[in-house]
């Protein structure tokens, strides 16, 4: 559709910029929850977070999760963090993947009040594009 979904070209300073933020926020960020994020850079910057137990990736586009963790793998390069149990990021014992589509996902977990599911700390959104709507947004 001819939008730039990636780039090399300041790559780093939009993950920081769309991470750091919100887990500096909040005081005890234990578990994250990712929108998206296929390219493996979101996860790598929340797993940098030392308080962090689970990080759960929620991303629509399997084959682009294997695509970049061939074709760019320093993205989800987690060889370098303190406390990473792997060199990828989405092999880090911290996170899952689902391959779903996210509002699924979620509405599925957590419609109504009564969901037995352990809530997320922190939410990071890192799959829209920003000129695009979505009514449930």
């Amino acid at each position: 559709d001819g939008v730039e979904q990636s780039t090399s070209r300041g790559e780093a300073a939009y993950h920081e910029a769309l991470v750091h933020p919100s887990m500096i926020a909040h005081p005890n960020p234990k578990r994250v929850a990712i929108i998206g994020g296929g390219e493996g850079a979101t996860l790598r910057e929340v797993l940098k977070h030392n308080t962090v137990e689970h990080v759960m990736m929620v991303e629509i586009d399997e084959e682009l999760v294997e695509i970049c963790d061939e074709f760019m793998p320093e993205w989800s390069d987690c060889s370098d963090i303190a406390g990473s149990d792997a060199d990828s990021c989405f092999n880090d014992s911290r996170a899952a993947v689902e391959f779903e589509d996210a509002f699924k996902w979620f509405i599925d977990r957590f419609e109504d009040d009564e969901s037995t599911e352990e809530k997320f700390d922190v939410i990071i959104m890192d799959a829209l594009d920003p000129d695009q709507l979505v009514e449930i947004v």
